[in-house]
C-alpha cells in the first residue's frame, strides 16, 4: 500500500486532525509552570529597642524572629517578649509567642541569683 501525501490524510480522515490539535492542546497547557511557595531556609533573630518604663512596671524587651528563604525575607513577627522586673538590664521573664501573637509559654526567673539570669544583650 502507498503512503498518501499529509493532506490527502487529514482529508480523508478528520478524526487525525483533531488527534494532532488535542495533542498540541495539551501540551501547551502542561507547559505551564507552576509557583511554588518558598520554603523557609534559616532564621534569624532581631532584638528591637527595649521599652523602658518606670516602677513598679517592668522593661519589655520585643525579640523579633526573621523568617528567610536563601536571601529573600518571607516574615518578621514578635516572637518573644522579655520583662525586666527590677530594671537592672537582665530578662527576669520571657514570654514565647506563636505567629498569631499568643502566649504559648511564659518562662521567669525572680531569685536573686546572679548567676542564673538571663542576659538581655
Amino acid at each position: 500500500m502507498r503512503a498518501l501525501p499529509a493532506k490527502m490524510r487529514l482529508d480523508k480522515q478528520p478524526c487525525a486532525l483533531w488527534f494532532v490539535i488535542f495533542i498540541l492542546a495539551a501540551s501547551c497547557a502542561t507547559s505551564e509552570k507552576t509557583v511554588e511557595v518558598p520554603k523557609p531556609t534559616h532564621y534569624v533573630l532581631e532584638e528591637a529597642q527595649v521599652i523602658l518604663a518606670n516602677h513598679p512596671y517592668p522593661n519589655q524587651h520585643p525579640i523579633y524572629v526573621k523568617i528567610f528563604s536563601g536571601e529573600k525575607l518571607l516574615e518578621r513577627r514578635l516572637a518573644y517578649r522579655g520583662f525586666d522586673m527590677d530594671h537592672d538590664g537582665y530578662i527576669d521573664m520571657i514570654e514565647y509567642l506563636d505567629a498569631n501573637g499568643s502566649v504559648m509559654k511564659t518562662s521567669y526567673k525572680f531569685e536573686p541569683d546572679q548567676d542564673l539570669k538571663l542576659p538581655s544583650h
